[in-house]
């Protein structure tokens, strides 16, 4: 008769002896839900496509000014309102906005403004897409101060508008001309030489004063217009 020392050693010489690995359940069950998961429909990511011609509502965040800016200085704006593409969102509120100054022209005399021209070109998503962009500005709500305007081409443009009291004074200034007349051999001309200039300068820059330069301050909400389509990548 075996000693219980003796049974154990068989034992566990059995288990040792045993092929090792699962339950003969086990792989059949991770093949059948790796089958599954193989066999699951993958579906293909989905885009939408802002039209040409669309506008969204943007506010600049960066501001710009004729006489500060340069030509090549980078633009950022932001969406205010999303966009929607057959009632699903394409630009969410949010979005970013990038562009540049494409052109500058300073005010001038004869009341001339100046102008600036923007163009955006990139848009980055929240969800950090981003998607080459082509707009242009559309409408400018700028406040009264700022003394810009947009023209139907997207070009910003400083005002026009003078004081009457710039018109008053120049001809004023321009009105020392007949006060002042003399004979040329009189011996009073070299004294009415210096008022003479002087007056006709004063005069003319107030008759005819620069114009307003383009100033839009941060914040200012304002619309761009797609100039091509604009596909971006949605989620299900």
């Amino acid at each position: 008769m075996l000693r219980p020392a003796a049974i154990a050693v068989i034992l566990l010489s059995s288990a040792l002896a045993a092929p090792a690995g699962p339950p003969p359940d086990v792989p059949s069950a991770l093949s059948d839900r790796t089958l599954s998961l193989a066999r699951a429909p993958q579906h293909p990511e989905r885009t939408l496509t802002v039209p040409a011609e669309t506008e969204a509502a943007i506010q600049l965040l960066s501001g710009i000014h004729s006489r500060v800016s340069h030509v090549g200085d980078p633009v950022t704006a932001q969406v205010l309102n999303p966009v929607y593409v057959d009632g699903q969102i394409a630009l969410p509120a949010g979005t970013l906005i990038d562009g540049r100054i494409t052109r500058i022209r300073p005010a001038g005399r004869m009341r001339r403004p100046a102008e600036m021209t923007l163009r955006f070109e990139q848009i980055t998503l929240p969800d950090g897409q981003n998607q080459p962009l082509s707009a242009l500005l559309a409408v400018l709500d700028a406040p009264a101060r700022a003394r810009t305007r947009l023209d139907s081409e997207g070009i910003l443009k400083g005002t026009r508008t003078v004081p009457w009291k710039h018109v008053a004074g120049g001809l004023a200034g321009l009105g020392v001309l007949g006060a002042i007349e003399a004979p040329l051999a009189s011996a009073a001309v070299v004294g009415v030489t210096l008022p003479l200039g002087g007056g006709a300068v004063v005069g003319y820059s107030l008759l005819f004063p620069k114009g307003n330069d383009v100033h839009v301050p941060p914040d200012t909400p304002m619309r761009i217009r797609l100039r091509k389509p604009l596909t971006v990548r949605v989620a299900w």
